[in-house]
């Protein structure tokens, strides 16, 4: 078997002299590692940064390069990352080292500059992963592909006029994850450029900048297999939807994740979510920059629902604004909403976990409709008991309490007495301090609920205050919850801790087998 030529077989004045025909030759750095070659053999890192306004990261970066030479290591390059300044082109930086080892993930930051693609990453078959940040694209070589790339992010990728993202992504024939970041794409680039990514499955577009109606609709038609979609808007200056895809582009969708949405109206949100007949998952943030009044979600495979509306900005109050949801299927549910003055649920038999908090709601039509809730985490900002009277939630075990409204404590008794199954309680102030309102004091329940007498066995109370309403609060459930284990309280103020402690230990336990722990 004829042995492979080595370079460090040749002289090393011989080597020194190639080593000084590459791009940024550091010639102490090449000298330092060709007198160790034999005694030590040079051990490549795996996770290599080159940052050219950085001389210590430059040096580093070409005892890789010369490294890469001398060894005889396959050791794999895991990660290289390049942040350059001086315009240098990634040609420049001796791309066939990383192709040679095996690069798996490729991260460029060019500050604005051009990159010229190199074009022996066409002969990578190990490259998985690769983010561009801040480049300028010029040319797309013909026949230029990543035939093993699975993930691909683009941020603020400016591309000349006569080169897009659709010339890109046509060699790329086996991405599965794409990021748009601030980086433009329109309706001709898809139109110009026939390709089709058929192992996409999520596809991230994030502040993406389109000027023509049909962008997006064109962009989901080259994804057949989509599951996860994330669209985001951070400036009014654009419109996420100027059309909303057919259902045919949408069918395959799972997880679809709206901020700030701009749409031409609300019947184009009610459409868009209409087409995904796959959807599982939605989550909703709005800010001020969103112009949808009311969110129509009428999914019936919805699984799970988030919504964050916390926006400063509040709309005009004379106009309902707010959600309508109607997902019979749904089984997780988390609002956090102190904006709207509308929020309607319709009956959803199988959501078993929920976390509420909500400044406006109609009472009538609130989480009364969650029958088979198990845990209950809720904030309602309002006086009034958010669920017509009569209703009874059988599997409720375990309940947390926000004690921040004015009518805390009357909801509290009020949920006691329709959960006959409670076996956990929680109470805490989550958004400011209790409130403690002589209008809204607590009404003693006519009658001992029967998940006192026979199932709650965890109470905990944190930023407990010892206000008169607090100890009444507290001294009822330790009276009364005859198989309770442990009741656990902890304050805010180390100050009031041994008064706390003092009161709270001369209280009345029914059951004897209650531990009292103090934090």
């Amino acid at each position: 078997m004829v042995k492979r030529p080595r370079l460090n077989d040749l002289p090393d004045e011989l080597i020194l002299k190639i080593f000084s025909m590459l791009p940024n030759f550091e010639e102490s750095v090449a000298t330092n590692l060709m007198s160790k070659q034999h005694e030590d053999p040079y051990k490549l890192v795996s996770d290599v940064t080159c940052e050219d306004d950085n001389e210590e990261s430059l040096v580093t970066f070409m005892r890789f390069v010369y490294g890469s030479l001398l060894s005889d290591d396959d050791q794999i390059l895991l990660r290289l990352h390049l942040k350059l300044v001086r315009n240098f082109s990634a040609s420049e930086i001796s791309p066939i080292f990383w192709v040679n080892r095996s690069v798996r993930k490729l991260r460029f930051d060019l500050s604005g500059g051009t990159l010229d693609l190199p074009s022996c990453l066409s002969t990578c078959t190990t490259l998985k992963s690769l983010i561009l940040r801040d480049v300028r694209i010029d040319v797309v070589p013909v026949g230029f592909s990543l035939p093993s790339l699975k993930s691909l992010h683009l941020f603020s990728v400016d591309f000349s006029h006569t080169e897009s993202i659709a010339s890109l992504l046509r060699g790329c024939p086996d991405l599965e994850y794409l990021v748009l970041n601030q980086t433009s794409y329109d309706y001709w680039e898809f139109g110009e450029v026939r390709f089709c990514l058929l192992s996409l499955k999520s596809l991230l577009l994030l502040s993406a900048r389109y000027y023509t109606g049909g962008s997006l609709t064109r962009l989901l038609q080259s994804c057949p297999v989509l599951e996860y979609l994330v669209v985001t808007q951070t400036t009014e200056r654009f419109w996420n939807f100027w059309d909303i895809p057919p259902a045919s582009c949408l069918s395959s969708i799972k997880s679809l994740h709206l901020t700030s949405v701009r749409v031409w109206n609300d019947e184009s949100i009610a459409t868009l979510l209409k087409g995904c007949a796959a959807l599982e998952d939605l989550v909703i943030i709005r800010t001020e920059d969103d112009n949808v009044r009311i969110y129509n979600i009428s999914v019936p495979t919805l699984k799970s629902l988030t919504i964050n509306n916390t926006r400063e900005k509040r709309l005009d109050d004379k106009e309902n604004h707010g959600f309508w949801i109607n997902a019979p299927a749904l089984q997780t549910l988390n609002i956090k909403d102190t904006v709207s003055n509308f929020i309607m649920l319709e009956f959803m038999p199988e959501v078993t976990k929920a976390n509420i908090l909500a400044n406006c709601v109609r009472p009538e039509n609130f989480i009364g409709s969650l029958t088979s809730i198990q845990h209950l985490s809720l904030c309602s900002r309002t006086s009034e008991t958010p669920y017509r009277s009569g209703s009874i939630f059988p599997y409720l075990e375990h309940l947390e309490l926000c004690t921040c409204s004015p009518g805390w404590a009357n909801l509290l008794s009020s949920i006691l007495g329709d959960a006959p199954s409670l076996h956990s309680l929680k109470l805490k102030s989550h958004h400011s301090a209790p409130y403690n309102d002589p209008k809204n004091f607590w009404n003693e329940p006519a009658v001992v609920p029967k998940c006192l007498l026979t199932h709650l066995e965890i109470f905990e109370w944190r930023q407990y205050e010892n206000t008169v309403q607090q100890r009444i609060v507290a001294a009822y459930i330790l009276a009364n919850a005859t198989y309770l284990k442990i009741a656990t309280f902890s304050t805010r103020s180390r100050r009031k801790y041994y008064r706390m402690v003092m009161k709270l230990r001369k209280l009345n336990r029914i059951s004897k087998t209650c531990q009292l722990v103090f934090e």
